[in-house]
């Protein structure tokens, strides 16, 4: 062969490849459901039903009172256990056995049907809002299937639906979120989109406390479009100020509701409503405190409690300082202090999950320089050091936890007994140690999320210049909600793999947003073009 038919071939050779690939992608993207649902599938078949620690039994497990109704949102505490239900009901069926009753507020036993049709559950609400994100981000089969095999990439995305816990159903309501905002934003808003978007919104806060932050989002996203405009000296639109109005109503409303579900349900169970923020800021004032010096951390015990007139957060100040870590000894010495100056017995639970707050509170106001560095220090770690495959690792530790919390005190764990991956830890650890070596959810390695973060600016800058600023800053406006959200993580609580969850989750949704807009843009599907 001449060297001049070698020089011709070579680039023809790649157009061919190129042209094949793409042809591939867009395969995919004609059928973005059927590929979306094939990680749940093999997760499915290769792993068996896991469980987030102490935090699931309470979600899941334990009859409705404190724990299931302040201290995690409510939504997935009780509708994770319609599930359960519908295991004994099938079951009691091919028995020829009456159909269970139906009571979600009682303490679960879930049999092996039951688990196994909520980790379904929670694989069928993935797999429906990324396809719906897929064809609201994307009109082409390119850039459909482009964004696909971004979705399927991110396996801890998936490795949190396999285990029951809030961060599973978490994930899906923030890519719900994302489509709904996408719908209200970027076409003509009829009631109807605002109303699923204001759903999206109750679902977010329904699975984590802190989603409650992405109800900033979208009047950020208005907002800045509409002091852009000003200071372009652009008309503004009687239709973007009224849009503006109803995304702030969508999220008051929103939080509104939230609240009262939240009030009635407490009730219901005879208990007081009040914060239960207080014991996860001991953690964070505990892991600041271990900074200081003895003699600092005096010095700053005495100031604190000098400045603070109320006697019961003095006593939760002093005693914080050495039981923050220990809820349950910080919890009795409060509710001593509290019996001594005649608080009655209903309301002593009340009133020390309040003095807990206000003394934690106390900590947090002095603005330490220590503390500041520690804050800074984690919001940081989550960007440089976290990364997808740890994502995915962490369901399966949490899982080896629980394994360790059933051996020390097996009672609690007593309605789990057909939960078979936490019978004991050597089980439990041969599955971290499967997944710590399974290609699939270890993929990705130890790309950090900021390269993620770092390829959508790129992304950003490239369709800004096409004149597709809009979706731009839509999807950016979506991954600084999520650097606020994990920043106030920061600040409440200690460094946890699982916190950085929402920041990988919105980095991929708005690497999804940018190229569907981008491949949607009809200049990049010509291999000529790409190989110029």
């Amino acid at each position: 062969m001449s060297e001049h038919s070698q020089t011709v071939g070579a680039p023809q050779a790649q157009r061919i490849a190129f042209e094949a690939a793409l042809k591939a992608i867009s395969a995919v993207g004609r059928h973005p459901t059927l590929f979306l649902s094939l990680p749940s599938l093999y997760l499915l078949l290769v792993y068996p039903p896991i469980w987030k620690d102490v935090d699931a039994l309470g979600q899941l497990i334990w009859q409705a009172g404190w724990g299931n109704i302040l201290h995690y949102p409510p939504l997935y505490c009780f509708t994770g256990r319609i599930p359960f239900w519908l295991g004994d009901a099938i079951l009691a069926l091919l028995n020829g056995q009456p159909l269970p009753g139906l009571n979600l507020f009682a303490e679960q036993r879930p049999n092996w049907l039951g688990i196994e049709l909520l980790i379904i559950a929670q694989h069928a609400g993935l797999i429906t809002a990324l396809t719906l994100l897929v064809r609201t981000a994307a009109r082409s089969a390119l850039g459909r299937g482009a964004i696909t095999i971004s979705f399927i990439a991110a396996s801890s995305l998936y490795a949190q639906q396999q285990c029951a816990g809030s961060e599973a159903p978490s994930v899906s309501a923030i890519i719900l979120l994302t489509v709904a905002g996408f719908w209200v934003y970027r076409r003509s808003s009829s009631y109807l989109r605002w109303i699923v978007f204001a759903l999206a919104l109750l679902a977010a806060f329904g699975t984590r406390h802190i989603n409650y932050l992405f109800v900033l989002w979208l009047p950020l996203v208005i907002a800045v479009h509409l002091i852009w405009s000003m200071r372009q000296r652009r008309q503004i639109l009687t239709s973007d100020l009224a849009k503006l109005g109803i995304a702030v109503a969508c999220g008051g409303l929103a939080l509104l509701a939230d609240t009262l579900v939240v009030r009635v349900m407490i009730a219901q169970a005879g208990e007081q409503y009040r914060t239960d923020l207080g014991f996860v800021l001991t953690d964070r004032v505990t892991a600041f405190l271990y900074k200081l010096s003895d003699a600092e951390r005096a010095a700053l015990v005495e100031k604190l409690v000098a400045a603070e007139r109320d006697p019961i957060v003095q006593v939760a100040i002093r005693a914080e300082s050495k039981l923050g870590s220990s809820h349950e000894e910080l919890a009795d010495t409060i509710k001593a202090a509290l019996r001594q100056v005649g608080i009655p017995q209903n309301a002593i639970q009340a009133q020390s999950d309040i003095a807990v707050f206000d003394g934690a509170l106390a900590y947090l106001r002095t603005l330490h320089p220590k503390l500041i560095d520690l804050i800074l220090s984690d919001f940081l770690h989550g960007y440089v050091r976290e990364d997808n495959s740890k994502l995915s690792l962490n369901r399966f530790l949490a899982n080896r936890t629980a394994a360790r919390m059933r051996q020390e005190d097996p009672q609690p764990w007593q309605p789990l007994d057909q939960l078979h991956s936490i019978d004991d830890q050597s089980t439990a650890s041969i599955l971290v140690n499967r997944a710590s070596t399974d290609p699939y959810l270890m993929l990705w390695g130890p790309i950090p999320i900021v390269v993620i973060v770092l390829a959508n600016l790129g992304l950003t800058v490239w369709l800004v210049r096409r004149g597709q600023g809009d979706i731009a800053w839509l999807a950016q406006a979506l991954q600084i909600t999520s650097a606020l959200l994990y920043f106030a993580n920061c600040i409440c609580d200690y460094f946890n793999d699982r916190y950085t969850l929402p920041l990988l989750v919105c980095a991929v949704a708005t690497f999804a947003l940018q190229i569907g807009a981008l491949l949607d843009g009809g200049k990049l599907v010509s291999s000529k073009q790409w190989l110029v």
